[in-house]
């Protein structure tokens, strides 16, 4: 199934299962490697702000082909593993889409210079 924007997905979050993409953070290109039961393997996480009458949340999920999938990309069914790199990528993408709100910029920020 194709993840784009206006698609309908049904992940299950405060009774509710029926939600609207209405952005897509995705990496510009999936993460390729070869695993040595796997073999060839395409990893593409995405970040996806989802929207229904609960309001708007952030879904972290995956897809991912290899050589029993024939290549064809699958739901990956549970939470994404990403490296710093994979998510620093989909959280500037998000961001540059407005996906996130100021509020949580200045959240993220303040924490950020805490940092020692």
């Amino acid at each position: 199934m194709a993840i784009d924007v206006g698609s309908t997905v049904h992940p299950w979050y405060k009774g509710i299962h029926e939600w609207k993409v209405k952005k897509v953070s995705r990496l510009k290109k999936p993460v390729n490697y070869v695993d040595p039961k796997q073999e060839k393997v395409e990893y593409d996480p995405k970040i996806l702000l989802l929207e229904s009458l609960a309001g708007k949340v952030l879904w972290f999920n995956y897809w991912m082909s290899t050589n029993k999938t024939k290549g064809k990309m699958k739901y990956g069914g549970g939470p994404p593993m990403l490296e710093e790199s994979v998510l620093l990528e989909l959280l500037q993408s998000a961001i540059r889409q407005n996906m996130v709100s100021k509020q949580f910029l200045k959240y993220l920020k303040a924490e950020i210079e805490k940092k020692p």
